[in-house]
């Protein structure tokens, strides 16, 4: 009888030995070890994905809320009505429509640099150089398809008529804010032909200057 335990228990030590045997990385057959890797891999991606649900998105202390802007048209508007002119009314309303514009288009409450620019015109590619980039001012211009006045102005008409919500905003900005890097040749064209007038689209506007892109 105690034999027989004595073989029992051997069997579980053996069988026990050889399950630690199978699972020693250097005796795996490739499948095995690829099994492992994809185990181990798709664990890693799971956790990071759940860590960054966890984590909260941050944002920028200068974005700018729906509620803001409302704040800077009722500002606006009581400086007009009060006589102040719109040069010195509407400047705030610019600031914040074109940083809160910036933002829901991909970009951050930063000055606009002609680095983070995506859309040169033909002219401006020819002038682009590590050499131009480094003293860009002297050679480039961060240009706004619609002026910051013209689409701050639009801002304000859509609050006036009691109309401004994150659809219409939203709307506004995605039709009419574009930036483009030009030359200071071409930003001299287009001051004499369309520094402050509005157009149906940005692009429209720097074809009525002959900026080609």
């Amino acid at each position: 009888m105690d034999q027989m335990k004595k073989k029992s228990k051997n069997d579980r030590i053996l069988h026990t030995s050889k399950i630690t045997w199978v699972k020693d990385e250097s005796e795996m057959s490739s499948e095995e070890r690829w099994n492992k890797i994809s185990s181990l891999l798709a664990t890693g991606v799971i956790r990071l994905i759940q860590e960054k649900e966890k984590v909260p998105e941050r944002k920028s202390v200068n974005s700018i809320t729906l509620a803001q802007l409302k704040l800077s048209c009722r500002h606006t508007e009581e400086m007009l009505r009060a006589g102040v002119t719109e040069n010195m009314a509407i400047r705030t309303l610019e600031l914040f429509v074109d940083v809160y514009s910036k933002i829901l288009m991909g970009g951050s409450a930063t000055p606009h640099h002609v680095r983070e620019i995506k859309h040169w015109s033909k002219a401006a590619l020819k002038l682009k150089s590590p050499e131009t980039l480094k003293k860009a001012g002297s050679y480039f211009r961060v240009e706004h398809g619609t002026p910051r006045r013209e689409l701050a102005r639009k801002v304000l008409a859509v609050f006036l008529k009691k109309k401004l919500d994150q659809q219409s905003l939203d709307e506004l900005v995605r039709n009419h804010w574009k930036l483009a890097v030009i030359t200071l040749e071409e930003d001299v064209k287009l001051a004499r032909i369309a520094r402050s007038k509005g157009y149906d689209t940005p692009d429209a506007r720097w074809a009525a200057a002959e900026i080609e892109f």
